[in-house]
């Protein structure tokens, strides 16, 4: 084979390698600069309110008979349980119905008290009006 022929060939298999790093190059720059682009929209946190305000929420209510099983369900647990400002002590439901803390009859609302670290710790049941109990 002639000398000059092999000099051909050695060329352009370079210049053929030479320009698919090229492509090669060229693809994984978009691809970075795809990167950053989302990397940067993900930083920049979010540009647009999703709600315009707020809703607050309405309480849990539930009936005395829910709120005596759900207060000796979380002393168990070592959670305090106040019924309108009165702090329940451990008793059985019995006792509890005896003493009239809670009225089988009336819807309590709850609110929920949570310390720092959003762990719960006490659980405060207030009877409602008859007014509200009709809602």
């Amino acid at each position: 084979m002639n000398e000059n022929v092999q000099h051909m060939l050695t060329l352009g298999a370079i210049t053929a390698l030479f320009l698919s790093a090229c492509f090669v190059a060229l693809a994984l720059t978009g691809q970075i600069n795809m990167t950053l682009h989302e990397a940067a929209s993900v930083v920049g946190g979010q540009t647009q309110s999703v709600h315009s305000g707020f809703d607050t929420s309405e309480a849990d209510t539930y009936t005395g008979a829910q709120a005596i099983l759900i207060a000796i369900d979380q002393q168990e647990k070592g959670m305090v349980i106040r019924v309108d400002g009165i702090q329940v002590t451990m008793k059985s439901p019995q006792e509890l119905m005896k003493e009239s803390i809670f009225e089988a009859q009336s819807r309590y609302a709850s609110t929920y008290i949570r310390d720092n670290n959003g762990k719960l710790t006490e659980i405060r049941f207030v009877r409602l009006s008859a007014v509200k109990e009709d809602l």
